[in-house]
Parts: structure tokens; C-alpha cells; sequence
């Protein structure tokens, strides 16, 4: 009799076992689905890729299907059963000799970006054992710097989102990209927040500002809207002057953001054969806002910077084009057309 028990009990192992797993998938697979761009008729997996890779945690491939090709991505979701910590991104991993880490993590680094880099590790680990680490170029005026996380073992880096599966991934964005820079309007009491995320020289922001920027002023006693600057200053010469602009307006004439937002989006290919820096200064006279007042922001070299490091802190969240969209916490990129990422916001705000 207690042997037949017994069987029973160890029966029930293998699927209690089986159980478990099917329910960290679907937690895993939830997770990841409000961590990346909600997509058209969009479907996530989750598969344990079965081997060896950063200590201390189960390595997953993550594949994101769509309706919409632009929105597809392949990438790899690690997840430490210890703490729940998860990392979503690229692993890249470190040649095993004798040369320092930082000189390992630089190399592969630099082969990604296809120009020089100097990598430094943050001296106090976060939990399971991993280190922020700082990929710093040359790109821009003032250099860029990107961010990744080297593994307890050192053999790993990881380029990409943090997070923790006990804690809603939303939120986590939210707080790692910061609103400081950013410009608010509409009804802070709203439970819909709406963020968007633009480049002034960009076209597609241009389309999507003439199309979302009706919607959002007929309803902003539903709104609790933000715009953050996200100048692409890669490829586009004058978009981080833009958005200097943009921050010195927002400091000294408050009243006048919103009327500059429409005018720079309106008038981006005249805006292009001339100096921004005649531009700005046009505006504000037209305006009658004091220029000395705006060009000593605009030209704050504080101002740069602390602009860059909002690009950074976007980078490092996922957000690397514009406009991008973030509606309660859930990223919407803007596509070809718009339309699926302007009935979401139509939906979330109650209107048709």
C-alpha cells in the first residue's frame, strides 16, 4: 500500500515539473510581449535555447511575429530564476585570454558599431552578479555613450533592456528613460499618459505630428501627455539644434512650445536650407521672446549634454527611431502609416 502511494506521489513529479514550466513560459512570454513595440496582429514565443551562456541565468529565444514586417524582431531574453531579473537583447560573447576585460568588451563593441570604443565597468555589481557596462564613441558633438551589462563570469555582454519580471516592465521604462526633459500638457490626472518621442528633422514625425497633434488638443482634459526630444544627430544635421531650440523655448517661454513644435514640423525642407541658428533666432524675435535669453540656453553646453544622455537613456530602453509612442507604459512605434499606432492612441483615449 505505501509503496503503491509512493508511486503515485513520484508520478505526479514530472508534471508538476511540467507545470511549472508552462507557467514561467507564459509568464516570460507576457513579460516580454508588454516589453517590446506592440505590433499588428502580433504573435511572441518564448523557447529555452538549451544551452550554457551568462552565469546565472536561463537564456530563451525571443521571436516577435507581425503583420507588419518593420515590427519583427529575433532577439534573447535571459532570466535568473534566483532574483527574477530579466535582460532582453544581443549577447556578445568575450574572447577568453589574457588582455583586461575592458579591452575584450571594446573589441566586440567596436566591431558592432564598425568604429573605435572605450568600454568601462561599473565597480559595484547589481544583483546575480553582473556589471553596468559604458561603451563610449566619438559619434556626435559631444561623443555618445552606450550601455550593456557584463555577465559574473565575464565571458558575456549584454546589450540591451533591464528589468525584473515581478515588476511591471512599463514602469521600468518609464523610470529609466526619465521625463525630466520632457515637456507635459493635457490633464495630469488622466489615467492615460501618453509619451512621445520625436525628431524634428524626421519626415515620418513630421506625417505623424500632423495626424496625432488634432487628437491629442481636442482631448487633452484626457490626456496626461509628454513630448521628449529624440534627435536622431546621426543622420540628421540640424535635429539636435532643434531640440536645443526646443528645451531653451520650453525654459523661457513656456507658452510659446507648443506654437514652435508645429512650426519646425510644418516648415522642415525651408528649415533645411538654412542655418538653424538664424531660424531659432527669426522665431523668437517673431514671437517676441528675448533671443539672448534663448541663445544662452541653446548654446549651453550643459544643455547639450544633458540632452545627449537623454538619447542615451532612450537607446538603452529599445527606442532607437522615431516617432515612438508610449501609451501607459506600452511602446508603439509609428510604422509606414501610422494607422495602427493612431487607433491605439484613439482607443486609449475613448474617441473615434
Amino acid at each position: 500500500m505505501k509503496r503503491a502511494f509512493l508511486a503515485s506521489i513520484l508520478a505526479l513529479f514530472p508534471l508538476c515539473a511540467m507545470a511549472q514550466r508552462a507557467s514561467l513560459n507564459a509568464q516570460l512570454t507576457d513579460f516580454a510581449s508588454r516589453s517590446l513595440a506592440k505590433c499588428p496582429e502580433a504573435k511572441i514565443s518564448v523557447a529555452p535555447i538549451g544551452q550554457i551562456g551568462p552565469k546565472g541565468f536561463t537564456a530563451y529565444t525571443l521571436i516577435q511575429e507581425s503583420a507588419d514586417p518593420s515590427c519583427q524582431r529575433k532577439t534573447y531574453l535571459l532570466h535568473s530564476p534566483i532574483s527574477g531579473q530579466i535582460l532582453i537583447g544581443t549577447i556578445f560573447t568575450l574572447e577568453q585570454d589574457a588582455r583586461p576585460v575592458t579591452m575584450r568588451i571594446a573589441e566586440v563593441a567596436g566591431q558592432a558599431l564598425k568604429e573605435p570604443v572605450v568600454a568601462t565597468i561599473a565597480p559595484f555589481p547589481l544583483p546575480d552578479g553582473i556589471r553596468s557596462v559604458s561603451i563610449a564613441t566619438q559619434k556626435g558633438p559631444n561623443g555618445f555613450t552606450y550601455h550593456g551589462y557584463l555577465d559574473g563570469s565575464s565571458n558575456y555582454l549584454i546589450v540591451g533592456t533591464r528589468g525584473n519580471l515581478n515588476t511591471d516592465p512599463g514602469k521600468t521604462l518609464i523610470d529609466s528613460i526619465g521625463l525630466t526633459g520632457a515637456v507635459r500638457r493635457g490633464n495630469p490626472k488622466s489615467k492615460v499618459q501618453i509619451i512621445e518621442l520625436s525628431d524634428f528633422q524626421c519626415p515620418t514625425c513630421a506625417k505623424a505630428h500632423k495626424r496625432v497633434e488634432p487628437i491629442i488638443a481636442a482631448n487633452l482634459n484626457k490626456v496626461d501627455y509628454y513630448r521628449l526630444d529624440l534627435p536622431l544627430f546621426e543622420h540628421h544635421e540640424w535635429a539636435l539644434d532643434a531640440a536645443l531650440g526646443a528645451r531653451a523655448l520650453a525654459k523661457v517661454a513656456p507658452s510659446k512650445y507648443w506654437n514652435y513644435v508645429n512650426f519646425v514640423f510644418e516648415n522642415q525642407e525651408t528649415i533645411s536650407k538654412q542655418s538653424f541658428d538664424k531660424v531659432l533666432q527669426n522665431f523668437a524675435e517673431d514671437n517676441d521672446v528675448s533671443w539672448k535669453a534663448i541663445e544662452k540656453i541653446y548654446k549651453s553646453p550643459a544643455e547639450k549634454k544633458a540632452l545627449i544622455e537623454q538619447v542615451s537613456r532612450a537607446f538603452d530602453n529599445g527606442v532607437l527611431s522615431t516617432p515612438t509612442y508610449i501609451i501607459n507604459g506600452q511602446v508603439l512605434g509609428f510604422g509606414p502609416e501610422g494607422t495602427f499606432t493612431i487607433n491605439a492612441i484613439k482607443s486609449a483615449l475613448g474617441v473615434k
